[in-house]
């Protein structure tokens, strides 16, 4: 069935733990990848199928035939006579043969179940595609976060990750575990080499990701007391300065109680 290929990929994402990884599923990764394409190539040839029927229909109305349906339209209403008799003629039009005054046939009925049916199964297809692309990234980030997080733990030397875990990452994440560790020691010596030229920066002390939230420095303008915020209590005397989470403390910035320290 569709989509189920992709469905395994997401299990299988979804039980990577901070301490436990499963080897990369090549083959299920091939499998997904090898249905989005098939996907796709459909696809592409439902669009073609029906610009062709598009073209075929166009063709076989032929010109002038949208004057003949216009001057129908334009019978007036003084002359029931005539106009009654070209309805007569319009009903009695045999089934499967053309239509004398719009110049069509049946075989339109079957054209507009055609692009129906196609637009139908192209929607599909489609919606099925973008599913699976959105499993195998999903796969692949997750992977890469435990990478990261591991990485950290390691102090971001690549040597210490352990034989039977390297053996459960592909060649391409391995190269990503060596490249990363790479750029953030390029990123560390650079901060050094501006900031503190005679001190070794040791981000990875702790052993932990650096915090993504948005931390702000802060100054206290007035005595707030404590405060419990995401990390801990915190005691906000006058005069003191802290470097606190911006959603802790915001409340307290607008009226007047913090001052947001700006960096230089």
């Amino acid at each position: 069935m569709l989509g189920d290929e992709a469905y395994k990929l997401a299990k299988e994402a979804k039980n990577i733990t901070s301490d436990h990884i499963a080897p990369y599923n090549e083959e299920q990764v091939r499998l997904v990848t090898q249905e989005t394409r098939y996907l796709w190539t459909r696809i592409e040839e439902m669009i073609a199928s029906l610009n062709s029927a598009d073209s075929q229909g166009t063709a076989a109305r032929g010109p002038g035939q949208g004057e003949t349906q216009d001057a129908y339209m334009d019978v007036s209403s003084d002359q029931p006579d005539t106009l009654h008799t070209q309805q007569s003629e319009r009903s009695h039009v045999e089934v499967g043969s053309t239509n004398p005054i719009f110049g069509t046939s049946t075989s339109h009925t079957k054209s507009s179940e055609f692009v129906e049916n196609t637009n139908a199964q192209s929607t599909l297809y489609l919606v099925t595609l973008n599913r699976n692309k959105r499993c195998l990234l999903a796969y692949h980030h997750r992977r890469m976060e435990f990478l990261r997080s591991l990485l950290w733990s390691l102090h971001l030397a690549p040597s210490l990750v352990p034989p039977q875990l390297s053996q459960r990452l592909s060649p391409e994440e391995q190269n990503y575990v060596r490249e990363y560790a790479k750029l953030n020691s390029a990123y560390r010596d650079a901060v050094e080499s501006q900031l503190c030229p005679s001190d070794s920066l040791d981000w990875t002390a702790s052993g932990e990701l650096p915090p993504r939230d948005l931390f702000i420095e802060v100054r206290v303008v007035k005595d707030c007391g404590e405060i419990v915020t995401e990390n801990g209590v915190v005691n906000l005397q006058a005069g003191s300065q802290h470097y606190l989470h911006r959603s802790d403390v915001e409340h307290l910035i607008t009226i007047g109680y913090l001052e947001h320290i700006s960096p230089c």
